[in-house]
């Protein structure tokens, strides 16, 4: 397989990862300095319960109902995976995951981002 050379340009490859987050079948968040939700895709929202105008300025964790504890570990360490059992937004029962945080900047500014993906459902 080749690539074209313009596959590497920064705005080629901004718009492909955009478009393979949006339409990915793992959940992916970001969020700010105050741990609330600033960004998401739609797996994320679909795994959580909710939709992306209720989740978002809804603060991390706050729906956690083990391994919130994690959460600082994160922060501290800039990157953590583990399983985690979140309620759901919408009260359909509590939901384990496997997660992975990590540091990233967007526009030149730090966040956190999240992966998750269900493991299995209440």
């Amino acid at each position: 397989m080749t690539t074209s050379p313009s596959l590497g340009q920064p705005e080629i490859q901004a718009e492909l990862i955009a478009e393979a987050l949006s339409s990915a079948s793992v959940g992916f968040f970001v969020w700010d300095e105050d741990r609330r939700y600033v960004a998401a895709n739609a797996a994320a929202c679909e795994i959580l319960g909710t939709t992306l105008d209720q989740l978002l300025g809804q603060r991390v964790g706050e729906h956690t109902v083990e391994g919130l504890d994690a959460l600082d570990d994160a922060v501290a360490a800039g990157f953590a995976t583990g399983k985690a059992v979140v309620q759901r937004f919408d009260g359909r029962g509590p939901i384990e995951v496997f997660y992975a945080t990590f540091t990233t900047k967007t526009a030149g500014m730090p966040f956190m981002a999240t992966v998750i993906a269900p493991l299995s459902q209440g």
